[in-house]
């Protein structure tokens, strides 16, 4: 037995969530797709804002995420998670640094957890923590063309892996970059009252607005996981891309769930790993059960109807047997499994 399946005693059978997000074909236009993939589109999306402050917020934070915050700079905006002591993932997040402060962008249904955690661990005197949610909004901006709309409308964007005040028309907003592919370009945080006018300059610079159904396309076709789908309660980094996708540092310092990760990456190996799977047709939802040769090997996580591609698409948590390519029977109908990311069509 190695060393990852003598923490994994519960991989018997895999993780089971009976209800996948689902993005059925009527939930997006051919137009907003074509937006998502190939031009400009933005959405007020669901994320969250955090706050910390003090003397030892960078600290505090390097001790609790799975990145490294203070690699990435004075102005620097960083993907990971936040784990427990056994390395499961709590809540993934954004962070982002700016002068006097740091940005934790938090999916919606992981604020809670997530102060939770900052209260539990950061000492007052050294961090302090405000869910900003009340007063301030985060815009995602998503397709290839976001950068370039906003360029040409005469915006000045920080580099890519930064986080900088950007004026947008008449609107200031801190605008967050990621280094790497994401399903988003960039997020724009700002206050809530700024956000029609922020949204009114956006469109008139050519980006689109979208629903927020549109985010779960890019998130599919990228293979970016999601807290409540592909990340539940005994979710770890590996097993959803986090080596992939930059959201974890094997040479920072100690942080909590470290133990379990090192071993995982340096002596182990995932069990489970986050495979694209197709089906010509729709599948049967109710169940997200995958099966191969009769034998459990998965189970769906999201699934949505892309007109472009004209099939469904989604993301599946399978065992690493599975190999990509393999023709398996998920939700109850014939369906391929495949590597990450998905080609836009």
């Amino acid at each position: 037995m190695s060393e990852l399946d003598s923490t994994r005693p519960e991989d018997t059978a895999p993780v089971s969530r009976a209800v996948p997000v689902i993005v059925g074909p009527d939930a997006l236009s051919a137009e907003h797709e074509a937006a998502v993939m190939h031009g400009a589109a933005l959405i007020e999306g669901t994320r969250r804002v955090i706050a910390v402050t003090g003397p030892g917020a960078v600290t505090c934070l390097q001790g609790v995420l799975t990145n490294d915050v203070e690699r990435h700079g004075d102005r620097g905006f960083v993907y990971g998670a936040l784990l427990t002591t056994k390395g499961m993932i709590v809540s993934d997040l954004w962070v982002a640094r700016t002068e006097g402060e740091l940005l934790a962008i938090v999916p919606g249904n992981g604020v809670d957890a997530v102060l939770e955690i900052f209260q539990r661990y950061f000492p007052p005197r050294l961090a302090r923590t405000s869910d900003r949610g009340p007063e301030i909004t985060v815009t995602e901006l998503l397709g290839p063309q976001a950068i370039e709309r906003l360029q040409e409308a005469g915006t000045v964007l920080p580099p890519p892996g930064t986080a900088a005040t950007i004026a947008v028309g008449d609107v200031e907003a801190l605008a967050a970059r990621p280094a790497q592919e994401t399903p988003f370009a960039l997020l724009l945080v700002g206050r809530r009252s700024d956000t029609p006018a922020l949204h009114a300059a956006l469109e008139d610079a050519g980006v689109v607005r979208v629903p927020a159904a549109a985010a779960e396309i890019a998130r599919v076709l990228i293979g970016w996981p999601q807290l409540g789908a592909e990340i539940g309660e005994k979710t770890l980094p590996q097993e959803v891309r986090y080596d992939d996708i930059d959201g974890v540092s094997y040479t920072k310092g100690c942080y909590t769930g470290q133990e379990t990760v090192a071993r995982v990456h340096f002596r182990g190996h995932a069990t489970r790993w986050l495979a694209a799977i197709l089906w010509p047709e729709a599948p049967n939802l109710s169940d997200a059960t995958i099966r191969e040769g009769g034998a459990i090997v998965g189970s769906v996580t999201s699934a949505v109807w892309s007109g472009a591609w004209n099939m469904w698409l989604g993301l599946a948590l399978v065992r690493r047997k599975v190999a990509s390519g393999a023709v398996v029977r998920a939700c109850g109908l014939e369906a391929r499994v495949l590597h990450l990311p998905l080609p836009t069509p």
